[in-house]
């Protein structure tokens, strides 16, 4: 449904907050970019975007986040485009009770619930299997994920490339991310009550009696049940919402100077990436569609792509844009497609099996996870308890209980009698890491049926192995042989009968296929995989990083890296990925130290702006500085030269910028220290229109980018395009001034002016944003 923008008053709200007849979109708006906000925020000096993140869901929002908080220090600027609109601030489970069942879970897409229908899930792709679809939204199927994070085990990780199985197992991999998402402390908002105690206790006992299993303990969750340090509250169930509307809102405030122009990260919903257009082997420009109209994004050189809307998502972009002629998959099909084995298997205990009393004083909910092994693969079980009659343990597990009567209710309704229990089970799927792919096993293609904007949709073909079959079936094995254990007699234990929508005694058998009810179909777990996985180039996808191999910049954020499954649910292992990712184009993107350079020092109290008006200053994006605000020098107070080779980078955002780089200059305390510096010293110019303000015309060679501004000009014009950086070498040996600039040298200079001083950046005019980077100095005799 298209509504008009709406203002509740005659004149426009400042932030033009839509109101429509129920609510007020302020956090949408407060978070999310127009497409025409950001073309005109680039056409008005915005620096070109470092990062296009295509995706804000579970991945692509985190990586975008770190992108920005990471990238600080080198003033990275961000772009995140979703094909979904803004829906929840957070996890669906931290907001009231059953608000969850209008607009949450896949299952509900298309069924309406009091005639509200769910608009949120959609399935772009075509598939032998179901599968439950996207989530379009801001945080995609983060807003509705269960929290398990297990992580992968060392034989998990057997076949993975050693470089990021060490990232994975060191403290910036899993133990970070396990910290950041609520997993540690493990199970911190779960009270270990009596029925906890008795079950894992029982669990332990029989573990003896059950081969297969390898490990019991805590349950690995993404819930932040704690505070994690005095006065902060947690946040709950993760999502990477909140990590990423807390970005954006941080960098509105925080860049506030010139509005759009001046920001790092955006967020644009309603935009459909198409394709990535690639020329040699670098993306070039992003076909796309902004709320249905098409669209075209041109990207700088160097400008990196992450790809995180999803496995078979992302897989079509990659074929699309560089599958079909080239030598990145050898094949227009990609193999190693990869899902979970996954069964829910849900019984009844007698509270006396655990040596408990009939009568339950306290709210019991419970959180175990049981790991196992067969067939050389791995599955582990993730056990749910609680004291309820009916079969759905979670019923309870992570909901807000906002007053004392909802909880005196669920107390009331306890079982006195029986403890539910859930296994659900979760198996590895077998890989199939081969270019081009068996056409047997399971697979991405691009198919004949084409979406809304006339794409080719994915084809997605999800099969089983008879050695998944194998495992799938002994890892159902080990949940009922578990069960038992745990019931010790038969008269303890019932099984809940799906299909017949009851409890029987009996425990249930497979159909003459060998499947059973409890099985779930291959599709449904969200947890597809594989497709770009990492690797050698010529035989994987991506590289350790997750870059394309054949591609300079774009890479991948999600589970289509992983080269095996395991059987952990993927997100803990993602999301470490993701931030590994968000980390190398950080450091590709910052500046590079050159050998034989001092570093001059980036410490605000070793500069001083003159003049000192407000308007007038220098931000420090951490290693970048940009001048802005009206006319003034930026001195570098901290030590004078004579002899000298100063090298930095620079970067305009527009045609009319203006800067310099002032060199051999008096201390700013002399008396007008802004002339003194123009007449004593020397301004090596940065203006590539070379502007001259007396007579109002453009191309004056002693005011052009490389001039020693009114005494030389340069011999040639090497800047490169604009948002793109420009190196300046700098060396002043005795009289003699010479600038390279990208080297070629464009400017020689015989000075008869001071022999030495202090060097300075300039300020020019309000709307001159002028950037600069990795300034070091080499002395000379």
């Amino acid at each position: 449904m298209t509504l008009p923008r709406l203002s509740p008053d005659a004149t426009p709200a400042p932030f033009d907050v839509q109101t429509t007849t129920f609510s007020h979109d302020v956090i949408g708006r407060y978070v999310c970019n127009t497409w025409d906000e950001i073309t005109a925020a680039q056409a008005s000096g915005g620096y070109p975007f470092d990062v296009v993140v295509i995706g804000a869901g579970m991945f692509g929002g985190y990586c975008a986040e770190k992108l920005y908080r990471r990238g600080s220090a080198v003033g990275l600027r961000i772009l995140v485009l979703d094909a979904g609109a803004y829906l929840l601030p957070s996890h669906i489970q931290n907001l009231p009770q059953r608000l969850g069942g209008k607009i949450g879970g896949a299952d509900g897409l298309r069924t309406r619930d009091n005639g509200t229908q769910n608009v949120i899930w959609g399935m772009p792709w075509i598939s032998n299997e179901g599968f439950p679809g996207l989530a379009y939204c801001i945080g995609g199927r983060s807003l509705f994920w269960g929290g398990w994070s297990p992580r992968l085990t060392n034989d998990d990780l057997a076949n993975w490339p050693k470089e990021v199985r060490d990232y994975l197992l060191s403290t910036q991999g899993y133990a970070s991310t396990e910290t950041e998402t609520g997993v540690v402390p493990s199970t911190d908002y779960i009270v270990q009550t009596a029925l906890y105690q008795a079950l894992l206790k029982a669990l332990q006992k029989a573990q003896a009696n059950v081969k297969a299993v390898t490990v019991v303990s805590e349950a690995p969750l993404a819930v932040q049940g704690s505070s994690p340090a005095s006065g902060v509250f947690p946040f709950d169930k993760f999502s990477s919402a909140p990590f990423l509307l807390d970005a954006i809102r941080d960098d509105a405030s925080t860049n506030t100077a010139y509005g759009d122009v001046s920001r790092r990260i955006f967020l644009v919903p309603r935009a459909q990436v198409h394709r990535l257009n690639v020329t040699g082997k670098s993306v070039t420009s992003l076909d796309l569609s902004v709320n249905g109209q098409r669209q075209s994004l041109q990207l700088a050189p160097g400008c990196a792509v992450v790809v995180a809307n999803g496995t078979i998502e992302a897989t079509r972009l990659a074929l699309e844009s560089l599958g079909v002629g080239s030598t990145q998959f050898g094949s227009p099909r990609v193999g190693n497609l990869m899902a979970h084995l996954r069964s829910n298997i849900t019984v009844r205990i007698k509270r006396t099996a655990f040596g408990l009393s009939p009568l339950a004083q306290e709210l019991e909910t419970v959180a175990l996870i049981v790991r196992g092994a067969a067939f050389a693969r791995r599955f582990h079980i993730q056990l749910t308890a609680a004291d309820m009659a009916g079969p759905n343990p979670e019923a309870n597990m992570w909901t807000m209980v906002p007053d004392i009567d909802l909880l005196g209710n669920l107390l009331a309704n306890q079982d006195r009698d029986w403890v539910s229990l859930t296994f659900r089970c979760i198996g590895e799927m077998e890989d199939a890491r081969s270019l081009p792919p068996d056409p047997a096993r399971s697979w991405v293609d691009l198919s004949s049926e084409t979406d809304q904007w006339g794409m080719r949709r994915a084809y997605a073909n999800l099969v089983a192995t008879a050695k998944d079959w194998d495992l799938w079936k002994a890892m159902d094995n080990v949940a009922f042989d578990l069960a038992m254990n745990l019931a010790q007699t038969p008269d303890n234990i019932q099984y809940w009968n799906q299909q017949a929508n009851t409890w029987q005694p009996a425990r249930p058998l497979p159909d003459a296929n060998g499947r059973g009810f409890w099985q779930d179909r291959l599709g449904t777990t969200h947890h597809e995989a594989g497709t770009l996985f990492i690797g050698q180039a010529g035989v994987s996808g991506t590289d350790q990083d997750g870059r394309f191999h054949d591609v300079t910049n774009a890479y991948v954020a999600g589970p289509a890296l992983f080269p095996t499954l395991g059987s952990a649910n993927p997100s803990l292992t993602a999301l470490s990925l993701a931030r590994r990712t968000a980390d190398a184009i950080i450091q590709r993107a910052g500046p590079v130290s050159q050998g034989g350079f001092t570093d001059l020092s980036l410490d605000p109290k070793d500069w001083q702006m003159v003049p000192t008006t407000p308007n007038v200053r220098v931000r420090h994006y951490g290693k970048v500085l940009e001048t802005f605000g009206g006319y003034g020098l930026y001195w570098y107070v901290k030590e004078q030269f004579a002899n000298f080779v100063l090298r930095l980078e620079w970067r305009v955002a527009r045609r009319d910028d203006n800067s310099g780089v002032y060199i051999r200059i008096p201390a700013p305390t002399v008396a007008n220290p802004l002339l003194a510096a123009d007449t004593q010293g020397h301004e090596i110019q940065i203006d590539e229109r070379g502007y001259d303000s007396q007579t109002n015309t453009e191309a004056h060679p002693l005011k052009a980018t490389g001039a020693i501004y009114d005494l030389q000009a340069p011999t040639a014009f090497a800047s490169r395009p604009i948002g793109e950086w420009n190196v300046y070498v700098i060396e002043a040996l005795g009289p003699q001034v010479t600038v390279r600039l990208n080297d070629q040298l464009i400017t020689t200079y015989k000075s008869s002016r001071q022999p030495s001083g202090y060097i300075a950046l300039q300020a020019h005019h309000p709307t001159s944003r002028v950037q600069f980077r990795n300034l070091g100095i080499q002395k000379k005799p």
